[in-house]
């Protein structure tokens, strides 16, 4: 069983909140997440769990009309496990054990496995590996883009998307606490913001447009293969170009009206 979904990252990090052992919800969730209730990591841990929390409400909407209306009972349920809005985290009488029924993540594991069935391949139940090459690539485009002068792409569009490569890369080094979906969604997200940005560059300095492409190529190859879990081999990279290709296409044409 492919355990690479959001919902079965969701379901591990509960279960490791329940089973830590601790007298109060803020230390069974610093144990899970390994980090200092308080902290800027804490809170950066704690957001990408709430992503998990709603990639798997989003990824529910996908499933067979009879399933989906089954699990989508459980929701507020898992909501509640994750933001726990009526109860303080540091009282000594809330046991980490309490966070949630063993009902309520049995539930959460079972729409985890129909959801990677049904969705294995894609982003959202990526199969292959190769996480260190999008990790690199992602290295390369931010030297790349921290190369160019404001002349080139503004400070804040640079910003925008050297922020985003840089938190797909931290997910990379969290895969085993977040999980691979994440990582895909956010490559892909960076993806759709590096074509966007491909006409700004191409506008104002038409030498650097081949670089930027050839580097859009590479990165939607990787995500492809990654994604099906196949080797990066011509196809795909054929498939990554003409799909920047299309996507560019659009861009310029919304730029020219």
């Amino acid at each position: 069983m492919n355990q690479s979904t959001a919902p079965h990252h969701l379901h591990s990090i509960l279960t490791q909140v329940r089973n830590s052992g601790q007298s109060q919800y803020s230390e069974g969730w610093a144990v899970a997440l390994e980090a200092e209730l308080g902290s800027i990591e804490f809170s950066k841990r704690h957001a990408e769990v709430v992503n998990l929390l709603s990639l798997t409400v989003q990824q529910l909407q996908a499933l067979p009309e009879r399933s989906r209306e089954r699990f989508m009972r459980y929701v507020p349920a898992w909501w509640n496990a994750v933001i726990q809005p009526k109860v303080n985290w540091a009282d000594n009488g809330r046991a980490a054990t309490n966070v949630a029924s063993l009902d309520i993540l049995d539930h959460l594991e079972s729409a985890a496995d129909i959801i990677s069935t049904s969705l294995r391949g894609s982003g959202d139940a990526p199969s292959g590996s190769g996480l260190d090459g999008i990790s690199r690539q992602c290295e390369e485009w931010i030297e790349l883009i921290l190369g160019l002068d404001e002349a080139t792409i503004g400070e804040p569009l640079k910003g925008q998307l050297v922020s985003q490569l840089r938190h797909v890369i931290w997910l990379i080094e969290h895969v085993d606490l977040f999980g691979e979906a994440r990582v895909s969604g956010e490559t892909s997200r960076v993806i759709g913001s590096l074509v966007q940005a491909s006409g700004v560059v191409a506008h104002r300095d038409p030498s650097s447009a081949g670089k930027w492409k050839s580097a859009c190529v590479s990165l939607v190859a990787a995500c492809l293969a990654f994604n099906a879990g196949v080797p990066v081999v011509q196809e795909s990279i054929e498939t990554g170009g003409n799909l920047v290709r299309e996507i560019a296409a659009v861009v310029q044409d919304v730029q020219d009206n």
